[in-house]
């Protein structure tokens, strides 16, 4: 009697087993097929913004104008920001009860590649006048990189630089760095500038060494947050290990590509 009691009851054990085992399999096969379906919505998504990029060409994708073709690309980055890998990336568990970091996604060096059309500068006579200027030769703005990492505090460091050229009068890079300071939900950051640095990168069409330091004003203090400093709110919306699009306080938005390394 005692042996079929449990031979009964360690079939009802394997049953149960056996149930949770196809559940655990059904639920693997459903996650494993929505992650499928994502990373194929993302790289559709992406071939989409690459080819319309591609289309309104460099450098009318970071300067104003051309508000049909930035249309077309706005609503491509809506649905990329869809998509976003980390929507925290201020907020990143290390290991699960960890302690609170920055997503690794962030840090790098990101080559701008698209500026949606601001909602007060894009009909402006200085947008008009930057647009001009840009088609005539050695005149224009590129190189315009963000490279962020993590000081001594664990905070976000960004170093913003632009190439500016300005025709016979050379080429100069103009360099603004800030510390992000998150806001509490994760994804937004207030922006507050340091330093400003100017440096000749070319003159008389000869290039100027490398080595050369850059000219460097400091534009405020480093105290801490209630410090009068120039900000700026900054929110990233969508970051994966190429791409990361961050937006301005009215909406603007901004696509960056990762350089690679050297």
């Amino acid at each position: 009697m005692k042996q079929t009691i449990l031979l009964k009851q360690n079939s009802r054990v394997s049953t149960f087993h056996k149930c949770n085992s196809r559940r655990c399999s059904l639920w693997l096969v459903k996650a494993s097929a929505r992650f499928q379906d994502t990373e194929c919505h993302l790289a559709e998504t992406k071939k989409e913004l690459n080819f319309l990029l591609q289309t309104l060409g460099y450098p009318n994708t970071v300067l104003p104008g051309e508000p049909q073709a930035k249309s077309e690309i706005d609503k491509v980055l809506h649905r990329l920001e869809a998509l976003t890998q980390a929507p925290e990336p201020l907020i990143w568990h290390q290991q699960p009860g960890g302690i609170l970091g920055v997503s690794p996604l962030l840090l790098g060096e990101w080559e701008l590649v698209y500026a949606s059309n601001g909602i007060l500068v894009t009909r402006t006579a200085p947008a008009e006048l930057v647009r001009t200027a840009s088609r005539l030769p050695g005149v224009g703005i590129s190189d315009i990189t963000q490279t962020l990492s993590l000081n001594q505090s664990g905070a976000v460091v960004a170093n913003n630089s632009a190439v500016l050229g300005f025709g016979p009068l050379g080429s100069w890079q103009l360099g603004i760095q800030g510390v992000w300071r998150d806001s509490g939900d994760g994804k937004t950051a207030r922006v507050l500038f340091d330093q400003v640095s100017v440096k000749p990168v070319a003159a008389m069409g000869l290039a100027v060494p490398s080595w050369m330091p850059p000219l460097q004003l400091a534009t405020g203090g480093t105290a801490g947050p209630g410090e009068s400093r120039v900000g700026a709110s900054w929110t990233t919306t969508f970051v994966d290990r190429d791409m990361r699009v961050g937006r301005g306080r009215d909406g603007e938005a901004f696509l960056f590509r990762r350089k690679p390394p050297l």
